[in-house]
C-alpha cells in the first residue's frame, strides 16, 4: 500500500514537472522570439548566465540570456517545484523611446506635434501634420538663413547719434597757415650774390626750390644725394622763409588779444615751414619724437594727451592744449592779421601770392600743398567751421576690420604716429612706399634721423610714387604699375573714432580806414607805411552752432538682435521658444532617465529578491 502511494506520488510529481517544463519552454520561446536574432549575432554576449540568489523560499536563478528568474526548489520528500517569474529588466529599448516620443509630442508646446503623436488619429492625418511641421521648419530655416546672410554681409550701420555733441566736448581745430613765398627776395639775393663756400649748398637748395622740375623726365631708380642732410634743409628754410612772428601781426582768441608767438608754433609741412595754432604737442603726436627729423619746439603752455578715441583726460585744465572752443560767433573764435610782404615775394608755390590755410585734427600732420585754402592779401575772410564727428560702438571691437570698415589705434599700429587716423596712416604709408621705390623720403614725411632725404634729383620719382599711391587708395581702374614698381598696399581705413573739420568761406575787400578802426592796421598806420593795407589779410575762424550731430557706427545686428529675429521666425512658423529647447533637452535626458529609474524601482518593490 505504501509502495503504491509512493508510486502515485512520484507519478503526480512527474506530471507536474512535465507541465512546468512545458510552461518553461513556452516562456523561453516567448522571450527568445524578440532576442533570437541578437543572440545569433552576439552569441557570447547573450549566453546563459546563471546567478544563484539565496532566499528564504528556495534558490532563485536568473537566466541572463533569457531575461527571466526561476525559483527552483529541490525535491524534498519526493517533491520538485519550479516557479517562473517573467520579468524583464527595464532598459532604453525601442519601445521605450517610441513611448517617450509620443509623450513628448503630446505635451510639447511646438505647434502640430500633438497631432503627430496622437495614436487615435488616422495614419494619413498624422502624415499630413508631419509634412506640415517639416515644411514650416524648412521655411523658418530659409528666412533665418537670409537674416544671417544680412548680418554677415552688412554687420555695421552708420546712423545719426541719439545725442548731439556739445561744442566744448571737442577741441578747436588746429589751424596751419603758410606763406606761398618760398624764399624772401632779400635773402635770396644775398645767397645768390654770396661768394662764400658755405653758401654753395644754399644756392643749390634755392635753385631747387624756385626752378620748375621737368615732369617729362623718364622714371628710373634714383640715387640719393648724400650731400643734403636734414640739418642743411632746416637751416635753409629758417633762413629764407618768412618767420611766424613776422607773418602774424595780430591774434585774438575768444575776444582776448594774445602774443602771436605764444599761440602759434612753427610746423613742418609739404609747403615748408608754416605756423600752426592749437596743434598738439609733438610728444603726443609721434611715438619717438626725438628720433624723427622734425622741428624741436618748446610749448609755452600746458598740453594734454587728447585723441579722438578717448577725448580729453579727466580733470583737464581749461587752458591746456588743444584748446576748446569758447562759443559760437567770430567774437569767440580765432582772428588773425597776416602780413604777406608782397615786395618780398621771390618765388611762389602757386600761381598767386598770399597764404594757404588748412583746418585739421590737432594730432595730425597737415598736408597743405594740395588741400589748403588760398587767402589773398587785401581781403577780410570769414571761415565758418563745421566739425565732422564719427564715433563707434565698443561692440565693434569684436568685428573684423574688413567688416566694420574702420580701424582703432590698438588694432592698427603705426610706426611713427601714436594715434591712428586715416591721414596719419596715409602719410606714413607714403613715406614707406617712397623709400621703397626711391631710396629716400621727402623732408616733410615722417622718418627717422638716418633716412636719406630726397632732393631735386629725386623729385620726379617722389611725385610719381605719390600719384600711384593716391590712385591705389581710391582703387582707380586705370592704375598700372610703372617699370615693375610694386603696387602700394596701404589699407588706410577711416578711424572708428575720428574728428575732422570742414569749412565754408566768404570774403570782402578791406578798406584801410575801417581796418584801422578795428585795430588791424595799428602798427602800420603809425609808421606811415602807405599802401601797406594791400599786404594784409584778416581771417576770422568761428563756429556758428554750439552743438552738432555726429555719426554713430554700430552693429546692425548684434547677438541680441539676431536672437530676436531668429526667435521671431521660429515662433511664427512652429511656435518655438527657449523653453521649447528646454523641453527637448528634458525629454531626451531627465525624463528618459527618470522613467528608467521608476520602472526599476517598481520591479524591485514587486520582487524584493532583485537587487
Amino acid at each position: 500500500m505504501n509502495s503504491l502511494q509512493e508510486m502515485n506520488s512520484e507519478g503526480r510529481a512527474e506530471d507536474r514537472l512535465k507541465k512546468a517544463g512545458d510552461h518553461y519552454m513556452v516562456m523561453e520561446h516567448t522571450i527568445r522570439g524578440d532576442n533570437h536574432a541578437r543572440r545569433r549575432d552576439h552569441g557570447l554576449q547573450y549566453r546563459q548566465q546563471i546567478h544563484t540568489i539565496g532566499g528564504g523560499l528556495g534558490n532563485f536563478h536568473f537566466d541572463g540570456g533569457r531575461g527571466t528568474f526561476r525559483n527552483v526548489q529541490h525535491p524534498q520528500h519526493g517533491h520538485l517545484h519550479i516557479n517562473h517569474i517573467n520579468h524583464t529588466v527595464p532598459t532604453c529599448s525601442c519601445t521605450t523611446c517610441a513611448e517617450l516620443f509620443n509623450e513628448f509630442c503630446d505635451r510639447s508646446t511646438l505647434h502640430g506635434l500633438k497631432y503627430i503623436g496622437d495614436k487615435r488619429l488616422h495614419f494619413l492625418e498624422r502624415l499630413f501634420w508631419t509634412i506640415a511641421f517639416i515644411l514650416a521648419t524648412m521655411t523658418a530655416g530659409y528666412f533665418i538663413k537670409i537674416v544671417y546672410a544680412k548680418w554677415d554681409d552688412t554687420p555695421v550701420i552708420v546712423s545719426i547719434a541719439a545725442k548731439t555733441t556739445q561744442l566744448v566736448d571737442i577741441p578747436f581745430p588746429a589751424v596751419t597757415l603758410c606763406t606761398m613765398n618760398e624764399a624772401r627776395k632779400s635773402e635770396a639775393e644775398k645767397i645768390k650774390a654770396s661768394t662764400n663756400e658755405s653758401d654753395v649748398l644754399f644756392k643749390k637748395l634755392l635753385s631747387d626750390s624756385c626752378e620748375n622740375s621737368d615732369s617729362q623726365k623718364p622714371v628710373k631708380k634714383w640715387n640719393n644725394n648724400t650731400s643734403i642732410s636734414w640739418e642743411n634743409i632746416q637751416n635753409f628754410m629758417v633762413k629764407v622763409r618768412q618767420p611766424c612772428h613776422e607773418m602774424l601781426k595780430v591774434c585774438y582768441y575768444a575776444g582776448v588779444a594774445h602774443n602771436c608767438s605764444d599761440i602759434f608754433n612753427p610746423s613742418l609741412t609739404d609747403e615748408g615751414l608754416c605756423c600752426s595754432f592749437n596743434k598738439a604737442k609733438r610728444d603726443y603726436i609721434f611715438r619717438n619724437p626725438r628720433n624723427l627729423t622734425d622741428l624741436n619746439l618748446t610749448f609755452p603752455m600746458n598740453a594734454t594727451d587728447w585723441n579722438p578715441e578717448t577725448g580729453y583726460p579727466p580733470n583737464t585744465p581749461a587752458g591746456a592744449l588743444p584748446w576748446r572752443p569758447r562759443g559760437a560767433g567770430t567774437h569767440l573764435g580765432l582772428s588773425v592779421v597776416l602780413d604777406a610782404e608782397v615786395k618780398e615775394f621771390y618765388c611762389s608755390t602757386s600761381a598767386s601770392i598770399g597764404f594757404k590755410l588748412l583746418l585739421h585734427n590737432p594730432v595730425e600732420t597737415p598736408k597743405i600743398a594740395d588741400y589748403g585754402l588760398l587767402l589773398a592779401p587785401g581781403r577780410e575772410y570769414r571761415i565758418k567751421i563745421t566739425p565732422t564727428i564719427n564715433n563707434a560702438a565698443k561692440s565693434l571691437h569684436n568685428l573684423r576690420e574688413i567688416d566694420r570698415q574702420c580701424a582703432y589705434s590698438a588694432d592698427k599700429y603705426l610706426l611713427f604716429y601714436k594715434t591712428y587716423t586715416q591721414r596719419n596712416c596715409m602719410l606714413e604709408c607714403e613715406a614707406n612706399y617712397t623709400f621703397l621705390v626711391c631710396n629716400c623720403v621727402p623732408f616733410y614725411l615722417p622718418k627717422d634721423i638716418n633716412t636719406p632725404i630726397c632732393g631735386k634729383e629725386e623729385e620726379g620719382c617722389t611725385k610719381l610714387a605719390r600719384k600711384l599711391l593716391e590712385m591705389t587708395l581710391v582703387e582707380a581702374s586705370d592704375f598700372n604699375s610703372t617699370d615693375g614698381w610694386p603696387t602700394p598696399n596701404c589699407k588706410c581705413l577711416p578711424g572708428c573714432n575720428e574728428l575732422g573739420y570742414s569749412s565754408s568761406m566768404t570774403y570782402g575787400h578791406m578798406i584801410p580806414s575801417l581796418a584801422v578802426n578795428k585795430g588791424y592796421m595799428e602798427d602800420t598806420v603809425h609808421s606811415n607805411n602807405t599802401g601797406k593795407e594791400k599786404d594784409l589779410t584778416v581771417v576770422h575762424l568761428y563756429f556758428t552752432e554750439t552743438q552738432f550731430f555726429s555719426y554713430y557706427k554700430t552693429e546692425i545686428f548684434g547677438l541680441s538682435e539676431f536672437l530676436s529675429s531668429t526667435g521671431g521666425l521660429l515662433g511664427l512658423f512652429i511656435g518655438f521658444s527657449f523653453l521649447s529647447a528646454v523641453e527637448v533637452l528634458y525629454f531626451a535626458t531627465v525624463r528618459l532617465w527618470c522613467g528608467i529609474v521608476r520602472r526599476r524601482k517598481k520591479m524591485v518593490d514587486s520582487y524584493p529578491f532583485v537587487k
